[in-house]
């Protein structure tokens, strides 16, 4: 839903203490937790890119985007994302 990610976003490496609230979930959660439970190597996580706006997370790309930008049924503008990895 563009009207809750803004325009302005940045893509950037995980940070110590990050928290998002992944899709379909009502509380937010630690980055770290996120990343255990969904069983993520750790030789994987520093190099997972980390899409922000200036409030919050809004995707861990390959993952999960947070539940607070998803589309609704009173979305009026999209924005889509598409990651291509450099070979």
């Amino acid at each position: 839903d563009l009207h809750k990610t803004g325009t302005e976003l940045l893509v950037r490496q995980r940070q110590p203490g990050d928290r998002f609230q992944p899709l379909g979930m009502n509380m937010p959660k630690k980055l770290q937790d996120f990343m255990v439970d969904a069983k993520i190597p750790l030789s994987w996580r520093k190099h997972i890119p980390i899409v922000c706006s200036p409030q919050q997370i809004i995707w861990v790309v390959g993952w999960r985007i947070d539940d607070r930008v998803k589309l609704t049924e009173t979305t009026k503008e999209t924005l889509r994302l598409e990651f291509v990895k450099s070979s």
